[in-house]
């Protein structure tokens, strides 16, 4: 189970990465093409199931209280890019027939978008690592501290 949970932690990683690849596509290219829709498929499906797969993942693979509860910001954060434009819509009055030409102000809330995608990359690359060291150490990163200076404090009674 820990094999599966660092790998389904360098999918999502990896679906984080492609998202933003995606997220610049739609950005650089013809709005005629549509290509901007890639962007939201990738990030209204596939990163969702991936994050819902990293948190039963962590709780299958035992990977320890922090870990666990680490695997579920990233949806957390995935949840609030859809928050962050409903709010902008409900605070700044911007619709669909105002998106041309938006107030300054839910420019720059919305382009909170962009800081919470990298703050979720930033917890996928956390969480390969929390799973790589899972492992390749066989306990959770806090258990494994917690367990190497029990034994030493034992040791030290002992003497």
């Amino acid at each position: 189970m820990r094999k599966l949970f660092l790998t389904i932690a360098v999918l999502f990683t990896a679906a984080v990465i492609v998202q933003l690849y995606l997220a610049a596509v739609g950005v650089f290219s013809n709005p005629e093409d549509e290509l901007f829709s890639w962007h939201g498929t990738n990030g209204r499906i596939v990163l969702p199931l991936l994050a819902i797969l990293l948190i039963v993942s962590a709780a299958l693979a035992r990977a320890g209280k922090r870990t666990i509860w680490l695997s579920v910001l990233p949806l957390v954060l995935i949840l609030f890019q859809t928050v962050l434009f409903i709010l902008t819509g409900v605070i700044f009055g911007v619709d669909e027939a105002s998106h041309a030409a938006p107030p300054l102000g839910a420019t720059l809330f919305l382009s909170l978008h962009g800081v919470n995608g990298a703050a979720i990359l930033l917890l996928g690359v956390l969480l390969v690592v929390r799973a790589r060291r899972l492992v390749r150490d066989g306990a959770p990163a806090g258990r494994a501290a917690a367990d190497s200076e029990a034994d030493d404090a034992s040791a030290t009674v002992a003497s």
